[in-house]
């Protein structure tokens, strides 16, 4: 079965920690029975690692949920249709903290876990503040690995709800009362739709961006020239690093490589490619040089480094290329004038930053993508065939409310 993927995020809650969870087990089944789950499969959404702790709670999946197995067959308290392998798996390292799931759609959709200790746990509606969504609490979770699936009322492969996914160590009673808050038209969490840039790093179809520009999206498109616009699914995000991982259903082209992060070295030659202006200029992309003017972003920010190539809104996301067109950055930020114009009298020039390509590294890391680096630091490329290269794998991101 190949799933088409989905996006619809969830809106963002705090990050704190609820330390006394008030919450108890509500409508659970636990359950040994066999079906035709197999959990040899790769998750169709992708599989995390995940502490006690661990920052950027809740993490959000968006998910096509749906299948053609009755997972009736699990116990008399597990309903719905599912499929094969799991929707997202979950390596988690407990802690003094509850693990929490719940899901979000539109339509009627379940909640199916299988833990790690092999007991099936399902649930359909949560409670009445939560509508027909359903969640699932681990007070106590054992270490280990979660496989989850959702399901729907239809046994028909082209019947795949749109659906989001949280895991969190919050309370789902606080999460729940956020959600209907939202529902209810209580909290305004619209944001403008816009675009941005992106890149794929594999042949699976991993996209790397920025989290501004997907920050709030309902639907989230993909599209390198030439070839036809595709929906895409954010698979996870990082706030602090301001990184966002996006999945396409495949890539066939050639993604991107990476440099050793040693490359991005002050005065080291580089490259931007990108759609910035979108309403205004090329639709076939922008391509910029310059070089690195600084090792650290504003404040001495270490994540970042400083560059003379120019990059306009709509930039954000794009790769930044050596002169061997290996990544060694993601473009994030422009200097703001009115704060320079305000604050220091003078206009700031040609002060933009990056992502240093460690940085993005290690957040593909995190998330069990897979990429490719050359260690190789000879040679270099004409800018014309640099910007060649980059057009195979960098594509337009859009984001609509």
């Amino acid at each position: 079965m190949n799933k088409t993927k989905y996006c619809n995020p969830f809106i963002k809650f705090c990050s704190k920690k609820v330390l006394s969870l008030l919450v108890t087990l509500y409508s659970l089944c636990i359950v040994s029975n066999s079906i035709a789950q197999d959990f040899d499969l790769d998750p169709y959404f992708g599989e995390f690692d995940l502490e006690a702790g661990f920052d950027d709670d809740p993490r959000v999946v968006s998910i096509a949920a749906g299948g053609s197995i009755d997972a009736s067959g699990l116990g008399d308290n597990c309903v719905g249709f599912i499929s094969e392998a799991p929707d997202v798996s979950i390596n988690y390292d407990s802690g003094s903290y509850s693990l929490n799931f719940a899901a979000f759609s539109e339509d009627d959709i379940t909640l199916i876990i299988n833990d790690p200790l092999g007991g099936w746990i399902c649930n359909d509606d949560f409670s009445e503040s939560a509508a027909l969504n359903p969640g699932i609490i681990f007070e106590d979770p054992a270490n280990g690995k979660y496989d989850i699936w959702l399901g729907v009322y239809s046994s028909d492969e082209d019947d795949l709800i749109d659906a989001s996914l949280l895991i969190s160590e919050i309370s789902l009673d606080e999460i729940f009362e956020t959600y209907e808050e939202v529902s209810s038209g209580l909290v305004d969490d619209s944001l403008p739709s816009g675009s941005g840039t992106g890149f794929v790093v594999n042949r699976d179809g991993h996209i790397l961006t920025n989290n501004h520009v997907v920050d709030g999206c309902a639907d989230i498109t993909f599209q390198i020239r030439g070839s036809e616009v595709e929906r895409v699914a954010l698979i996870s995000t990082n706030i602090p690093s301001d990184l966002a991982l996006l999945k396409a259903s495949s890539f066939e082209g050639r993604p991107a490589i990476f440099a050793p992060s040693s490359v991005v070295q002050m005065g080291a030659e580089l490259v931007v490619y990108g759609f910035p202006l979108t309403d205004d200029l090329s639709t076939q992309g922008n391509f910029t040089s310059g070089i690195v003017s600084a090792m650290s972003g504003l404040n001495d920010d270490l994540t970042l480094f400083q560059m003379t190539a120019p990059v306009q809104p709509g930039n954000s996301g794009g790769p930044v290329l050596s002169i061997s067109g290996r990544i060694i950055g993601v473009v994030v930020a422009t200097a703001d004038q009115e704060f320079f114009r305000g604050q220091r009298g003078t206009d700031a020039q040609n002060v933009n930053f990056a992502i240093h390509s460690a940085i993005s590294m290690r957040f593909l890391d995190t998330n069990n993508v897979n990429y490719e680096t050359d260690a190789s630091l000879t040679g270099s490329l004409s800018l014309a065939d640099i910007a060649n290269m980059s057009q195979e794998f960098t594509g337009i991101v859009r984001c609509r409310n």
